[in-house]
């Protein structure tokens, strides 16, 4: 019975030392930024920041926060938010992938109005959002809503380097509608605004003004974390404990002798 015991206690140590090692090799890794979320009397246009692997597609959702209604003009008729297109940087543009299409959401009142002058661009493009849609639009909840979805390729060239941030998905909002308005609208030189019932445009702060009412969120891409195997875990764990971890054997050896020799 005491052989039984000791036996016994030892596979309960060894157990709770496993346990204790897997649960420390899934603590979530710190180097993701986190996505700018809703904010106070703004409009907020996300690209989720995403994990990737080699040689996969992805599809990247654009969120849009929004509390804005109270700053919505009485007689406004279209919101337009213009962009100069959605891009790649740093390495991932130059080395590990390719943007592929914008697809909007369904049932998104949301448009591509120009194709791009540069074929490494996915467009330039307003985003319009009519009257009927400024409720729902124009006063997400917490959690936002999609408006739209990214599909870039990763190549077989990214690196396996955990942690490591490979480049941004970004918007480039510095679009002056006036390309796509015509001259209808020709004092507009804006990014954003409201065309209000008498056909004038009334203009929102843009990135780079004082009061910027426009927030563009760029996407960061890290390599997918690394989930180690459970003896991984193990022997990392031991190995950070040292001098305790062998302690606490020769404890165990002890107790073991001791319930055995008598």
């Amino acid at each position: 019975m005491k052989k039984f015991l000791a036996i016994l206690l030892s596979v309960i140590m060894l157990f709770s030392f496993g346990i204790i090692a897997f649960a420390e090799g899934e603590e979530t890794p710190a180097d993701m930024p986190n996505n700018i979320g809703k904010e106070a009397g703004k409009i907020v246009l996300s690209i989720e920041n995403t994990y990737i692997e080699a040689s996969k597609e992805y599809s990247i959702p654009v969120r849009l926060y929004a509390d804005y209604l109270s700053k919505v003009p009485a007689d406004a008729e279209k919101l337009y938010i213009g962009a100069a297109g959605i891009d790649l940087a740093g390495d991932m543009k130059t080395e590990y992938a390719e943007l592929k299409e914008i697809r909007f959401a369904d049932g998104v009142s949301l448009e591509k109005v120009e194709a791009s002058y540069d074929p490494t661009e996915l467009g330039y493009m307003a985003f319009g959002i009519d009257k009927a849609h400024f409720n729902e639009y124009l006063s997400t909840s917490d959690e936002g809503i999609i408006i739209a979805y990214i599909d870039i390729v990763v190549n077989d060239n990214l690196p396996e380097e955990y942690g490591v941030d490979f480049g941004q998905l970004y918007f480039d909002g510095t679009y002056d509608l006036n390309y796509t308005l015509g001259e209808q609208y020709p004092e507009i030189g804006q990014s954003a605004g409201f065309i209000l019932a008498d056909g004038t445009f009334s203009v929102i702060e843009t990135p780079g003004t004082p009061d910027d009412d426009i927030v563009y969120d760029t996407a960061c891409f890290y390599h997918t974390p690394y989930v180690p195997t459970w003896k991984e875990r193990l022997t990392t764990w031991a190995k950070a404990q040292g001098h305790l971890f062998v302690s606490f054997f020769i404890t165990i050896l002890e107790v073991l002798d001791s319930f055995l020799t008598k």
